[in-house]
């Protein structure tokens, strides 16, 4: 099975962890990781990690759990909030969060006006550190503070 787990992966965190450890649970994985024009309009925008330190994050994360690029995973530059899920014919589900779910049925919704058949929704739960949810906007915002 091939699963698109989708995102900016800014100071690579126990939460994103969680979310591309359970996309692997799966199968292979499609990461879409957000070009650097898409996340400008982000909170604290100028604090966020450039494209190819965020992406090396990624590679060194997903090395010590022994995947390997290729084998078991590609990472695709995504310049929206639909990157390659809409056309994708290799792709068999979609890995969001309660805040990105909207974004997976928008993406159904298109596959469907294109005559693509629609991917399998999972959901992963947020994680939480004293009760609030671990985001890299909070992270940011800690900093900038």
């Amino acid at each position: 099975m091939k699963i698109i787990a989708s995102g900016t992966f800014d100071r690579l965190h126990d939460g994103h962890k969680h979310f591309l450890m359970r996309a692997f649970s799966k199968g292979y994985v499609l990461i879409g990781l957000t070009s650097e024009n898409m996340v400008k309009n982000k909170p604290y925008a100028e604090k966020i990690q450039n494209y190819e330190t965020r992406k090396n994050n990624l590679i060194k994360f997903l090395e010590e759990k022994e995947k390997i690029i290729d084998k078991d995973y590609q990472i695709i530059e995504i310049n929206d909030r639909y990157g390659f899920a809409i056309g994708s014919m290799e792709a068999d589900a979609i890995v969001v969060t309660s805040d990105t779910l909207s974004n997976a049925i928008d993406i159904n919704e298109k596959r469907a006006e294109l005559g693509v058949y629609p991917l399998d929704v999972i959901e992963v739960d947020l994680l939480t550190n004293d009760n609030k949810i671990i985001s890299s906007s909070y992270l940011r915002k800690k900093e900038k503070d």
